[in-house]
């Protein structure tokens, strides 16, 4: 929708743009809202040369036709040049090149109508006001290349001017046609990068549709928001994930990893949801949030602890191997020992017996041997000073303490006697 002035206000800037809930009418948060979304810029021809005063002489059929020397070579260019290069007819001249786009809209000529649909998206931008309602009529146009050219225009103006092609979306993604399908629905998607609400809105209604394709492809668009949608984005995960078609539960499940970094804990809630569902692809989306969030919470280590008790022998097989990431070696043994007791199949037994095993008590010698740390060297001093008291340092005996020769006849003193000699 877009918030207009009186009659003849001029052009409306983009700034005045204004998403609408198609529902209640009233303005989209904008809080969500990542960037501001651009119309994808046509492929530019030979026009694209012309100035805004001759591309309007063309377009409004003021002048036939104009014969230029451009690059030292003459180019003819015709009206339909002049309907296709009115994206440069901006600012000043985006009240004529609007008005010149809505006549060749009517215009007979199907090539006129296809390049004014080429050209709708980026003279939207200037100015809108009944552009998304010649967009509604021309989607239907009983020419072919008027049908191409109004498809991709949805796709393109979709992204920027949610509200405004409200009606025109919504037939477009439920239409039996496949190019007008398959253009609405990637529109939808490029939609999410910059409104994800109005995604939202949109995936809440295909929820609810009989076919299983549409909600199953509404699905996969949720993929591309559910990080930054918030409550609206998890409340239809939830949904989506109690759906009865496997394959819309798969896709919604393919959301549950993407909110790991942004709501981790909307992440382990979902997990356990599905944690028990009947498919294992399912099932297997839940171990990989399992396997990427932190364990230390009460919850997820609870969804683990149950999942080694799962009826699945997978799950069970997954839970026990994290087991590691919040329990302690002498926990995991009391659990191994208490598991063993009722546990039936062989790898997980197996991984049971290995957390049962302490190499340092149940080891053979060579793994006992690892655990024994070396002895603390002896300092120097310490081993002089032991050596001197004839003690022994550790396991080893005591050397003997080196003791000086006797001394020889010759070399002994002479013994005092009181002064008297024999």
């Amino acid at each position: 929708m877009l918030m207009r002035g009186g009659v003849g206000a001029g052009p409306k800037p983009m700034a005045e743009y204004i998403a609408r809930d198609p529902r209640t009418g009233k303005p989209i948060e904008m809080t969500t809202v990542v960037q501001r979304a651009q119309v994808e810029e046509n492929h530019r021809g030979a026009w694209s040369r012309l100035t805004p005063a001759q591309v309007l002489e063309l377009a409004t059929g003021s002048v036939d036709a104009l014969d230029l020397m451009l690059d030292g070579e003459r180019r003819h260019f015709t009206r339909l040049d002049g309907v296709a290069g009115l994206v440069m007819a901006k600012g000043t001249y985006a009240d004529a090149a609007y008005h010149a786009l809505i006549d060749a809209c009517m215009d007979d000529d199907a090539k006129i109508r296809q390049a004014a649909l080429r050209a709708m998206p980026e003279v939207a931008q200037q100015r809108s006001d009944e552009l998304f309602d010649h967009l509604s009529v021309l989607i239907d146009d009983p020419e072919d290349i008027v049908q191409a050219a109004a498809s991709d225009a949805l796709r393109r103006m979709a992204p920027v001017f949610p509200s405004g092609v409200e009606d025109s979306l919504v037939n477009a993604l439920r239409s039996s046609d496949s190019r007008l399908s398959k253009a609405a629905w990637e529109g939808l998607r490029v939609m999410g990068e910059s409104w994800p609400s109005v995604v939202c809105v949109h995936v809440d209604s295909l929820l609810l549709e009989d076919s299983v394709d549409l909600r199953k492809q509404a699905a996969r668009v949720l993929q591309r928001v559910v990080a930054r949608a918030g409550h609206q984005g998890w409340d239809l995960v939830t949904w989506a994930l109690a759906d009865d078609e496997v394959v819309v539960r798969r896709e919604a499940a393919k959301c549950l990893p993407k909110l790991v970094n942004p709501a981790p804990k909307m992440a382990v809630i979902l997990a356990e949801k599905v944690l028990y569902d009947t498919d294992a692809t399912v099932r297997n989306r839940a171990l990989k949030v399992l396997e990427r969030v932190d364990l230390g919470g009460s919850r997820a280590k609870s969804i683990v602890l149950a999942g080694t008790r799962h009826e699945m022998v997978d799950i069970r097989r997954a839970c026990v191997e994290m087991l590691h990431r919040f329990m302690g070696e002498e926990d995991q043994r009391s659990f191994a020992q208490d598991r063993l007791q009722i546990e039936q199949d062989p790898g997980i037994r197996a991984l049971l017996m290995e957390m049962i095993f302490d190499p340092e008590i149940d080891g053979d010698e060579d793994q006992k041997n690892r655990f024994l740390a070396p002895a603390e060297p002896v300092p120097q001093l310490d081993r002089e000073v032991a050596q001197a008291m004839e003690q022994s340092i550790g396991m080893l005996e005591p050397e003997p303490a080196e003791r000086p020769p006797p001394a020889s006849v010759d070399e002994a003193e002479p013994v005092e006697d009181g002064g008297q000699h024999r």
